[in-house]
């Protein structure tokens, strides 16, 4: 899933969403690729997101086989299934039909929330494996005061948003109108938001925001780290993946957005999410009982 999401930006940043012309899922009507760069990696981002279509639904099926009983493991399976086959239909109504940066910016989105479900249905499997290995029980999880908890939820749909806006600077290829000023706009705090300045300008300051509420988060978080160890290294691990995420915006900047500097952003945003699936599996309140599927 991890490949698929790198080598959709890649298709993007490549100029070669339409390198197989206006077919799907066939590349120019025929099963290969033409012998051109752009062919190439549409075609090898296709044929990448078509195994993991086979993947999660094997997956989804022996999850809700073998520990179906697990909620958690139920409701992340749906969600991987559904949102996989949900950024695959919106990748081919990207080929097929002309479509907008909205669009375009949400098929982004899409794939990372079908990330999110399978990295956390890997976490809770891997647990529910590991604790019937040892016949233990589930430990009771104290919860997170409701206030805090919430503030995660918040800051997750949050770091979603702010991943749409990012994506949508990509696809409107607005990344270079604050110049290479950085964190500032046109070497101001308060720049003047003529045309499509607006676009990266807001992602400058969502950005900045998220980075301060995700500090706050890790201090709160901290506070309980005897009660809930696994909140807190989340809650850091989300906090240092989301300064570099901010410094990789401005080597993106400074390089003048280049193919590299655009794939480690991705890649650290991708990194962060997962960071963020974590946490926010960990806050959740458990009652004590057997670990069986």
């Amino acid at each position: 899933m991890f490949v698929v999401l790198i080598a959709g930006f890649l298709v993007t940043e490549t100029g070669s969403a339409q390198g197989c012309g206006r077919h799907w899922p066939l590349c120019d009507g025929h099963f290969t690729p033409p012998f051109d760069l752009h062919g190439f990696v549409e075609y090898g981002h296709r044929f990448i997101s078509g195994i993991v279509g086979i993947l999660v639904l094997w997956l989804a099926i022996w999850a809700w086989t073998r520990w179906g009983r697990r909620v958690e493991v139920r409701v992340l399976a749906l969600l991987m299934l559904v949102f996989t086959y949900v950024q695959a239909l919106l990748g081919a109504e990207a080929v097929l039909f002309p479509t907008s940066p909205e669009v375009l910016a949400s098929h982004f989105g899409i794939s990372l929330l079908a990330f999110a479900g399978t990295f956390g249905l890997d976490l809770r499997l891997h647990e529910a494996a590991a604790a019937a290995r040892t016949g233990g029980r589930q430990a009771a999880i104290q919860p997170l005061a409701k206030g805090l908890r919430r503030s995660i939820y918040l800051f997750a749909v949050y770091i979603f948003l702010l991943v749409y806006l990012g994506a949508y600077v990509a696809h409107t290829g607005t990344g270079m109108l604050c110049g290479t000023s950085w964190p500032l706009c046109l070497g101001q705090a308060l720049p003047s938001l003529q045309g499509a300045v607006w676009i990266p300008y807001l992602h400058r300051v969502a950005a900045f925001i998220g980075v301060v509420w995700a500090a706050w988060l890790y201090f709160a978080a901290r506070r309980h780290a005897s009660a809930q160890p696994k909140a807190a290294r989340g809650a850091g691990a989300v906090l240092v993946l989301i300064v570099l995420q901010a410094f990789s915006g401005w080597y993106l900047v400074a390089s003048g957005v280049t193919l590299g500097a655009i794939m480690l952003h991705v890649t650290l945003m991708t990194l962060l999410f997962g960071a963020l699936t974590y946490l926010v599996l960990e806050i959740q309140p458990r009652a004590a009982g057997p670990a069986g599927g």
